[in-house]
């Protein structure tokens, strides 16, 4: 190796790597010390995606790869057999493997640093390279690179937010002739810890924009690069196969076909615009929501400081970023104008199934990376002639705001942190153990005294991922990708209450229908009713036939139903547990 290409520490950058890999490790602690006492996030994570990679597990599906094979444990009953494996995540990804691996707990909080970690140690990489290279910024870059391990994005998703800088990194290498080894098995192992349809795709997309920008700059092909991005484009092909199979022949009609965004979205303008502002401002939830105000004044003050010193390129760059950023806002804002207009033709089916416009995974990247271009600004000319890697008054201000923008964002932590020293209680925030409640669900499949899978029950009150987690077979799910005959199969039980219900309720259902909730009109589109609330149900109404016929015969309830007999419903028994979040009353379908 050329002591051109060695990477070389000084005695005070590894001093601030060291103090920031403690403080990721502080990061990480809540969720060891409390154990499954912590709270995790409950939407879009406990109520499906965490559930998906455990039921894999539990199933012993993980390492399946039949396109016949079918996951009975929910949305089964009467003519349904369940869900088609593919509709899952694949047995080719490391977070399938450590949930086969270890308890789902410990998987999640495993991950949890990985991915944390990936974050700082991806976005380090690139900044000490191309962004920030001098010595003068050691702090400043590790700096910038802990605040980026700081984005709260969902760990289900893997590396596919917090990994973007790493396989950047290794891209730019790539471009700029400076690969290595590492760097092709950066690429090689990415689509194994991310996921196409959330991420992968947009990556590539905008990887190969970037290369053939350059390309045409330098008017010659970058072989290396091309096979680069041909690699990690074949390699994610192969690692979703089923799903993409399934996409393309459309081995099952999905429920997905109905989406009608003419409905879920507002198609005036200004509220489309409204939603997109909404986006820039602070990023979807599930890809790292924080304020971004911060960063953009930062880059504005930046712009102008650059704009005065005639360093024209950095101003393309403090602009150039926001405006892509802006761009990216705008495709998800917009987006269902073009498949309302495409209606049901094939290409429109295609773009209603499969969204295209989640080119927001790659803003908190975009950003971060902003926020490094920007604070180059201000350096401080005096300590560049001391060669100091202190950052300046200045400097040292932006990032100590930041940092307190991503704390303020980063709720679950704070949550945990408040539990860790008993300021938040379990009624306020359930936690892991507390939701999914696995002894009274024991108690409850002890007291039916049969296999789960020789009966199907349907939860009212709460998630029905609770009772999937302990094994028990649901008629209800919240699942992204099924069958259409079970969505109208399902409607039916539920048919009276929607008719009751608000037009939001009615909307949900019939024009995304994700959640096949057991939904009321008393109750409306809340999932989540603990044993300290004291809500009931006076009023329901549904077709018990609709539900026998799918061999619904027991109701877990969160909430009692005074009046079940009118239902044919016969109370059997109240479990209460110490640990759990919920008072369970179960419900005989007679």
């Amino acid at each position: 190796m050329s002591s051109s290409t060695k990477t070389i520490y000084s005695t005070s950058e590894r001093t601030y790597l060291f103090i920031a890999i403690g403080l990721l490790g502080l990061y990480v602690f809540p969720y060891i010390w409390l154990g499954e006492g912590a709270h995790l996030t409950i939407h879009d994570n406990l109520d499906s995606d965490f559930l998906y990679l455990y039921l894999l597990k539990l199933t012993r599906t993980a390492f399946d790869f039949d396109l016949n094979t079918i996951i009975p444990n929910m949305m089964s009953g009467g003519p349904f057999r369940g869900i088609p494996r593919s509709a899952f995540r694949t047995g080719l990804n490391v977070e399938v493997l450590s949930f086969w691996l270890f308890p789902p707990y410990a998987a999640q909080v495993i991950n949890f640093a990985a991915v944390h970690g990936l974050g700082f140690w991806g976005m380090y990489l690139l900044l000490r390279r191309y962004i920030l290279p001098e010595s003068i910024w050691a702090f400043t870059r590790v700096a910038v690179a802990f605040l980026f391990a700081l984005v709260p994005c969902y760990i289900v998703h893997g590396a596919s937010v917090t990994g973007q800088p790493l396989l950047l990194f290794a891209f730019l290498n790539l471009l700029t002739n400076r690969a290595r080894w590492t760097d092709w098995v950066i690429i090689l192992l990415f689509p194994f810890y991310s996921f196409f349809v959330w991420s992968g795709l947009f990556i590539c997309v905008a990887l190969g924009v970037l290369g053939l920008i350059s390309m045409l700059r330098n008017r010659q092909l970058n072989r290396p690069y091309l096979n680069g991005l041909l690699t990690l484009s074949l390699l994610y092909l192969a690692s979703e196969w089923e799903l993409i199979y399934g996409f393309v022949h459309q081995t099952y009609i999905s429920q997905r076909v109905e989406f009608d965004y003419s409905q879920l979205r507002s198609m005036r303008v200004v509220d489309s615009l409204r939603r997109s502002a909404d986006l820039f401002v602070w990023p979807m939830f599930n890809t790292g929501a924080f304020f971004t105000l911060g960063i953009l004044l930062v880059a504005g003050l930046s712009a102008r400081k650059a704009f005065r010193r005639e360093r024209y390129t950095s101003v393309r760059w403090l602009i150039g970023l926001p405006i892509l950023a802006a761009l990216i806002c705008l495709v998800h804002g917009f987006y269902h104008y073009l498949v309302v207009a495409l209606g049901d033709s094939d290409l429109g089916l295609k773009f209603r199934v499969f969204q295209f416009d989640r080119f927001y995974f790659l803003l908190p990247a975009l950003w971060f990376i902003l926020f490094a271009m920007a604070l180059r600004e201000f350096g401080d000319g005096r300590r560049e002639a001391g060669n100091n890697s202190q950052p300046s008054n200045v400097v040292s201000l932006f990032l100590a705001l930041q940092l307190t923008l991503m704390l303020i964002a980063n709720k679950e932590w704070r949550i945990n942190v408040g539990k860790s020293v008993g300021l938040i209680n379990e009624a306020q925030y359930p936690s892991f153990r507390a939701f999914f409640a696995e002894k009274q669900f024991v108690q409850i499949r002890d007291y039916i005294g049969q296999q789960p899978s020789n009966y199907r029950v349907i939860c009212l009150g709460m998630h029905p991922s609770v009772a999937q987690f302990n094994g028990f077979y649901t008629l209800d799910s919240y699942q992204n990708n099924y069958p259409l005959p079970y969505k109208h199969a399902f409607r039916k039980i539920i048919a009276a209450e929607l008719a009751k219900g608000t037009r939001q309720m009615r909307v949900y259902y019939d024009a995304y229908a994700c959640r096949a909730y057991l939904y009321t009109a008393e109750l409306g589109m809340n999932y989540l009713f603990g044993k300290t609330q004291n809500r009931s149900v006076s009023h329901l109404q549904i077709d018990t036939n609709a539900l026998k016929s799918l061999n619904g015969q027991y109701v877990i309830s969160a909430v009692p139903i005074l009046n079940a007999a009118a239902n044919r419903l016969y109370l059997k028994k109240v479990f209460d547990q110490p640990e759990s979040y919920w008072r369970i009353w179960l419900y005989k379908v007679v």
